[in-house]
């Protein structure tokens, strides 16, 4: 079978080098069963969550489209509203890290929120996923920050720094604390490359990803030009939506956290050069889920209609060859064997 590589025109030594490690990835094909694994998925949300006393009907069976499965074999799914076309686009992830609750209620509920407010996506393309790291949610219970075999999601994303100081940085920082783990190779784990394939085939303009429980708003993003890269008036619109959700979110301090050797901010962007916010909710306390997504309503909705004015020169030519790369097939074993540790 063919392998395909993606090429990113950075400051790299050849074009493939930051996807070298998605050579391995085989063509997409279509997945089975998907209502019954959605199902089967949703069964175990809501014995999971019974006792935060949310509303089940927050979390239905249907209207989901599925990617691919976890090594636990739960379906990735995702939701997506308006016109693929339309020139504002978005993506909003949330539950990255398994144990952190509040998001999880936030994903969810902003899928059916948007559904009762179709006009949002009348202009607005929309794509939500509303739980990255399902695995590591419904994993003991009180769910694993870690998906199923033990590595921090962001940590896994393929920066052109991984290799170098990903795991030099994680026992050094964290003392190789298995929850801050970024895998043994990056790419590794069907949830980063779930959501690579989100920004690969939806190309958002900007991208929201909701954590808790820091109480903090954090951007990344271009922050100067670049000849050949980014203009000025790019990176203005960047910043303005910077400050947008600063004002927006009154309650969450802004702290520029900075980035990590294969973390979505890295990722996202410093070298796709996508605006990339983080939002952390004040806590993981499932009691707190409603008025945490209250906290993020309005923040939420400026999000998607703000207009981001230009884009990267580069990023379509970074991702053309990227749009179903990334689409795993349901039973390939390079991606869904268990790896025992």
């Amino acid at each position: 079978m063919k392998h395909i590589l993606i090429c990113i025109l950075f400051s790299f030594s050849s074009l493939g080098e930051l996807f070298a490690d998605a050579e391995k990835q085989l063509d997409p094909k279509k997945i089975e069963n998907k209502e019954t694994m959605v199902k089967d998925l949703m069964s175990k949300i809501h014995e999971r969550i019974s006792k935060y006393h949310w509303d089940y009907s927050l979390f239905p069976q249907s209207g989901w489209e599925v990617y691919a499965k976890t090594v636990d074999k739960n379906p990735l799914i995702y939701f997506k509203c308006g016109d693929p076309e339309a020139k504002n686009r978005s993506l909003i992830l949330s539950a990255v890290h398994g144990d952190e609750i509040t998001p999880v209620y936030y994903g969810f509920r902003l899928v059916e929120w948007i559904k009762a407010r179709p006009e949002i996506c009348e202009n607005n393309f929309v794509v939500i996923a509303p739980i990255v790291n399902p695995d590591g949610f419904l994993r003991y219970t009180t769910g694993t920050r870690t998906n199923y075999n033990k590595v921090d999601l962001n940590r896994n994303f393929s920066t052109p720094e991984w290799k170098a100081s990903a795991q030099h940085l994680w026992k050094s920082k964290y003392s190789g604390r298995r929850r801050y783990f970024p895998g043994e190779n990056p790419d590794s784990e069907p949830e980063t490359l779930f959501q690579k394939w989100l920004i690969y085939n939806f190309k958002p303009q900007k991208i929201l990803s909701v954590h808790a429980p820091l109480n903090f708003l954090d951007y990344d993003g271009p922050k100067e030009k670049i000849e050949q890269e980014f203009t000025d008036t790019y990176l203005d619109s960047c910043k303005d939506l910077k400050y947008t959700m600063m004002k927006a979110t009154p309650d969450l301090r802004y702290h520029a956290y900075g980035t990590f050797p294969g973390s979505l901010g890295n990722y996202a962007g410093k070298w796709l050069g996508i605006p990339t916010l983080t939002a952390e909710l004040p806590t993981t306390h499932g009691s707190r889920a409603g008025a945490y997504f209250g906290l993020l309503e309005k923040a939420t909705k400026k999000f998607i209609e703000f207009k981001i004015d230009g884009s990267p020169k580069s990023l379509d030519e970074k991702i053309a060859t990227g749009t179903k790369l990334l689409e795993a097939k349901a039973e390939e074993t390079t991606i869904n064997s268990r790896r025992h540790q």
